[in-house]
């Protein structure tokens, strides 16, 4: 078991968490249980599932996780845009959230490629 706060996806992950708390805060409250919630589950759902993989000693278990995560990362990145389309969220804030999104996406990509290869 490894101790998720050291690992580069679980940081970059949370960072995106709370960089979507922060910019969420400012969403109207007609939508706080809409997409503020959704949106705020979904960021949330990517370091919890890369903490829970972690806490695995089988490895098909951790890239189970791991592809949780990611799969919660494209959520949020669809939040994002609706939200941007709504015009919730300025531009700058799209960009900079999305591309942490991406960020994070790749990371994981790159963490289940490796972990897969090692089977």
């Amino acid at each position: 078991m490894t101790e998720f706060r050291n690992i580069p996806e679980w940081e970059k992950a949370h960072e995106l968490t709370v960089a979507v708390y922060q910019v969420t805060g400012n969403f109207p409250d007609d939508e706080l249980l809409g997409l503020t919630q959704q949106i705020r589950l979904a960021s949330a759902s990517i370091p919890i599932k890369i903490a829970q993989g972690c806490d695995r000693d089988d490895r098909e278990a951790q890239l189970d996780f791991l592809q949780l995560a990611k799969d919660a990362a494209i959520e949020v990145e669809y939040y994002l845009l609706l939200c941007y389309e709504l015009e919730l969220l300025q531009s700058s804030s799209y960009d900079r959230l999305v591309s942490g999104v991406v960020e994070v996406k790749e990371l994981m990509t790159s963490k289940i490629d490796k972990l897969s290869r090692n089977f």
